[in-house]
C-alpha cells in the first residue's frame, strides 16, 4: 500500500505527459537508477562523489587532538540499451562503487573497490499520460577490499558478487525524452569468497523496495 501511495505522488506531482513514441525500435536509453542494494552495504546512492575529513573532538584536560581521518568515495549506476523491438529495450547495468580512507595519525590505508554489469530487459506498455514497465535481469561482479597497514604486509579480501532482480514500474515523462523511473521490485544478492571456499560458503539476501532512475530516450 506504501508502495502504491509512493507511485501515485510521484505522478500527480509532476504534470505529465505521453512518451511519444520514444520507445519505438531502433531508439536508444541511457540513463543512471539507484542499486536497490546490488552493492551490499554501499552503493545505494542514485549518483555520488564525495571528500571526507572527520575527526574526534573534546573538551577534556590533556585531550590532543588526532589527525583527520579523510576517506573518498564514489558511486555510479549507469545504463545503456537498445529498443530491438517496439517497447522492448535490452540494456547494460554497471554499479561502480570506489572508496578510500586513511588515517592521518598512523598512515594506515582501505580501499574497497566494486564493480558488477550485467544484462536487464525492460517492456514499456504504455498509456495516456504515463507508461508501465516491467523489468528483470542480472549482473555479476567483483567486491575487492584491501587493508594497508603502515607497518606490515597488506591484506586483500576478494568476493564474487553475483545480483538477480526486477520488478513493476512507472515512467513518468519530465518531458519529451526524459522519464523519471519508479520501480518497485525485488533482489537476491550474493556474495561468495573466491579465495579458500571448498565448501562453497556464501551470504544470500532478498530486498523488497522501491528503485529510483532518470531515462533518456534517444
Amino acid at each position: 500500500m506504501k508502495t502504491l501511495s509512493v507511485l501515485i505522488i510521484i505522478i500527480v506531482a509532476f504534470n505529465l505527459k505521453g512518451l511519444k513514441a520514444q520507445t519505438e525500435q531502433g531508439k536508444f536509453l541511457v540513463g543512471v537508477s539507484s542499486t536497490l542494494n546490488i552493492a551490499g552495504i554501499r552503493g545505494g546512492e542514485l549518483m555520488s562523489l564525495g571528500f571526507t575529513s572527520s575527526k574526534y573532538k573534546s573538551d577534556a584536560a590533556g585531550f590532543e587532538e588526532r589527525e583527520p581521518y579523510k576517506t573518498t568515495g564514489i558511486n555510479m549506476s549507469p545504463k545503456v540499451g537498445y529498443f530491438l523491438i517496439d517497447n522492448l529495450v535490452f540494456y547494460l547495468d554497471l554499479n561502480v562503487t570506489y572508496s578510500s580512507g586513511k588515517d592521518g595519525e598512523d598512515e594506515d590505508k582501505w580501499i574497497t573497490t566494486i564493480f558488477c554489469a550485467g544484462p536487464y530487459a525492460r517492456y514499456y506498455i504504455p498509456a495516456n499520460n504515463v507508461s508501465i514497465f516491467l523489468e528483470a535481469g542480472g549482473a555479476f561482479g567483483s567486491y575487492k577490499d584491501k587493508y594497508e597497514p603502515a607497518t606490515g604486509d597488506s591484506d586483500v579480501d576478494k568476493t564474487a558478487i553475483m545480483n538477480f532482480g526486477g520488478g513493476l514500474g512507472i515512467a513518468a515523462p519530465l518531458g519529451e525524452r526524459i522519464t523519471l523511473d519508479v520501480l518497485a521490485g525485488y533482489n537476491s544478492l550474493t556474495f561468495k569468497d573466491k579465495e579458500d571456499n571448498e565448501d562453497n560458503n556464501r551470504y544470500v539476501s532478498g530486498t523488497f523496495g522501491i528503485k529510483l532512475g532518470f531515462t533518456i530516450l534517444l
